[in-house]
């Protein structure tokens, strides 16, 4: 009578044990629980151990699976990385740099989302396109003439973006469109243009023409607004190391303000050095 009193108990027992939900958090946290109800969003339970207690709600984000007391096994993705929330949406965008002409170049870029929250975008510049600065004035026949860069040539850049997770904005809301939100990106660029410059070598301002070559690799940092499914709005800004063919050896006095300017690209210094990047892009989504 002893040992099926034992083996009921033991039988009660291990029915109780695997008779519970388990769910399984991303942190790896482990929650015995009964699942009353899925729904769209989140989960309502009851702690295993407290069958009477309150109902808890988690959301579906946070979880990584569920296990049921009858071995089915219910995994859960991040619905912010999940591409079917975001089947629909235009994935391309043709973007200009909209401040770009005001500081003498003109820059075009092509966007496209190959997964959710990481893209690829390539840009072209053509430097010249723009506003043709007066950098200097210089006495000829003893009058003033204005000294201007007459900067021409074109930069090539590529980068790839890698968005943040967004944030909860409500309940139930969450990134509205796959190239929207914060995003860091690695960014390569390199470029050729002709300028002109001042030299003060024979004593007497000559103009002379410079051939320029620069290049960079910038980490940019930034935000992409999408507006109505069809405009975007991009800003940026990006600092990291640059190069140039620019001697600084004073042998030909060139006007220093413009020495380190390379349009796209300002940088710090002479040789190898700090460059610095920043811009607002707008654009047009495209199928």
């Amino acid at each position: 009578m002893k040992k099926i009193i034992l083996l009921f108990l033991i039988s009660l027992f291990t029915t109780q044990l695997f008779s519970q939900d388990k769910i399984y958090k991303l942190k790896g946290t482990v929650i015995n629980a009964k699942v009353i109800e899925i729904g769209t969003d989140e989960i309502k339970y009851k702690l295993f151990e407290n069958p009477d207690g309150p109902v808890y709600v988690v959301d579906k984000s946070t979880l990584n699976r569920i296990e049921f007391a009858n071995g089915k096994v219910e995994k859960y993705t991040s619905s912010f990385k999940d591409p079917q929330n975001y089947e629909g949406q235009l994935t391309k965008a043709i973007k200009f740099n909209f401040l770009s002409p005001l500081l003498g170049y003109a820059q075009f870029s092509f966007e496209k989302s190959v997964s959710p929250l990481k893209s690829y975008e390539l840009g072209l510049g053509i430097i010249g396109a723009g506003k043709n600065y007066q950098i200097d004035n210089y006495y000829v026949n003893g009058q003033y003439q204005p000294y201007k860069r007459n900067a021409f040539g074109v930069f090539v850049d590529a980068g790839y973006k890698f968005n943040k997770l967004p944030n909860f904005f409500s309940k139930g809301t969450r990134m509205t469109h796959v190239m929207q939100g914060t995003y860091i990106k690695p960014t390569a660029t390199l470029g050729f243009y002709k300028d002109n410059a001042l030299s003060y070598k024979t004593g007497n301002p000559v103009i002379i023409n410079r051939h320029n070559i620069f290049g960079a690799i910038i980490l940019n940092f930034g935000r992409q607004w999408v507006f109505g499914e069809k405009f975007l709005v991009d800003l940026y800004y990006g600092i990291g190391y640059a190069f140039d063919n620019t001697k600084n050896d004073n042998s030909n006095n060139y006007y220093s303000d413009n020495l380190y300017n390379h349009f796209v690209i300002q940088k710090a210094g002479s040789g190898a050095n700090l460059g610095f990047s920043g811009g607002v892009k707008i654009g047009l989504l495209i199928k």
